[in-house]
């Protein structure tokens, strides 16, 4: 018993610290930090909205079936070197497949993804962008876990006002 514990402990710790690899920026005073939960994408679900308008509907489909949406972004130069070397750790660890790459206006933007329930969603949406937004040296960390329709995350992204969230707008379904 002792020794299958141990292995189950071996297979899932490499799982927990990959997942818990941001967790300590949100509480750096450098770091802006906005973590959404399922229970509010749940409450926003519950505002009075026309559900008969399909763009309506669709949207409520997506936030319905989100777990977590992190945004994590800094000016400060330190922090901002390590983020990219904990994203570049996250990625090489991880099951994440590249989505897409966007250079233009002075930013660079990678997307990667973990497959969903069929090729029009995703599990799992990672965005690091890198780069200056308002004349100001950033990075950027987004990442959206749950049952994530694509054609849809660009309208989330620009409603909650994601610095980098522009370039969601470029992301296609293959």
């Amino acid at each position: 018993m002792k020794k299958l514990t141990l292995a189950l402990l071996a297979l899932i710790l490499p799982f927990l610290a990959n997942a818990q690899s941001f967790d300590k920026y949100e509480s750096m005073k450098e770091v802006d930090a906005v973590v959404v939960t399922s229970k509010m994408f749940k409450l926003l679900t519950k505002i009075d909205l026309n559900a008969d308008d399909p763009e309506t509907q669709a949207y409520i489909d997506l936030i319905e079936n989100l777990q977590e949406m992190k945004v994590l972004s800094t000016t400060k130069e330190d922090i901002r070197q390590q983020m990219a070397l904990d994203v570049a750790s996250y990625i090489k660890k991880g099951s994440m497949q590249e989505l897409m790459r966007v250079s233009e206006d002075g930013k660079n933007v990678r997307f990667y993804y973990k497959p969903g329930k069929n090729d029009d969603y995703v599990s799992q949406l990672f965005m690091f962008m890198e780069g200056e937004e308002k004349d100001k040296p950033m990075s950027v960390i987004l990442n959206i876990t749950g049952e994530i329709n694509l054609s849809q995350v660009s309208r989330l992204a620009n409603d909650f006002k994601i610095p980098g969230g522009k370039e969601l707008e470029k992301v296609e379904v293959n």
